[in-house]
């Protein structure tokens, strides 16, 4: 794989792990501050993918006006999406709830997946302080994955490529692609729809990019193997 393409994909990753996680002081002051944006574009431009490009221009229009209006808008809207919304949660963002059978935020893929990262060693953030199969926690550990990559040659480097693809087709591609699809559908605010959107275009073409089989990509297949169905 590419140096420049491991590093664009690290960066990637890791912007939007930062974006899933809680706005509050200093994540909202790094959102609306949006040197984030540019990083983003000069990554994408690494990948010379048109569509995820074209992707990044409704974040350059959010943030360039109503920034005192978006704050606040942008804490209610991720509180109403991601936590609190009654009835019931409208995209949470732990995947045991997309992939356990009895839809709960603690189970047996949630286990598999703190595993995986002591597996790697990886350790949380603790200040975060929140589930391992948190969408944030996830997209951080394969932004991790990708910048070492970048560094590694050899064995180590196919080792670190394996690593990725067993992460994204196990624990990724079965259930965030219904997430972003719930985020994009049901955001009152754009900030969190363009995101949605964002997230998909780059794991489609983060599944080619590293020539996830076909047979993985079946979410119904990787479901059973994961709830023990």
């Amino acid at each position: 794989m590419d140096m420049n393409c491991s590093m664009a994909r690290s960066a990637i990753y890791h912007i939007l792990s930062l974006c899933y996680t809680y706005p509050d002081e200093k994540v909202l002051g790094w959102i609306m501050e949006g040197e984030w944006i540019e990083r983003l574009k000069k990554s994408l431009e690494l990948l010379t993918e048109e569509n995820l490009k074209e992707s990044v221009v409704p974040f350059e229009g959010l943030l360039s006006s109503r920034k005192e209006e978006s704050a606040p808008e942008m804490v209610r809207e991720y509180t109403r999406l991601f936590i609190t919304a009654f009835p019931h949660v409208v995209a949470p963002l732990y995947g045991a709830i997309y992939l356990e059978k009895d839809g709960l935020a603690y189970g047996k893929s949630t286990s598999e997946v703190l595993r995986f990262y002591h597996k790697v060693g990886f350790t949380l953030k603790e200040n975060l302080n929140d589930l391992p199969d948190h969408i944030a926690h996830e997209l951080e550990f394969m932004g991790i994955l990708a910048g070492a990559e970048r560094r590694a040659s050899g064995n180590e480097k196919i080792k670190l490529e394996e690593i990725q693809m067993n992460f994204l087709s196990r624990f990724l591609l079965p259930w965030v692609p219904t997430f972003c699809g719930k985020v994009a559908d049901h955001s009152r605010f754009p900030f969190y729809r363009n995101l949605g959107n964002l997230t998909m275009e780059f794991l489609n073409f983060e599944k080619n990019y590293l020539g996830i089989p076909e047979e993985l990509n079946s979410q119904k297949e990787i479901e059973s193997e994961t709830s023990g169905g």
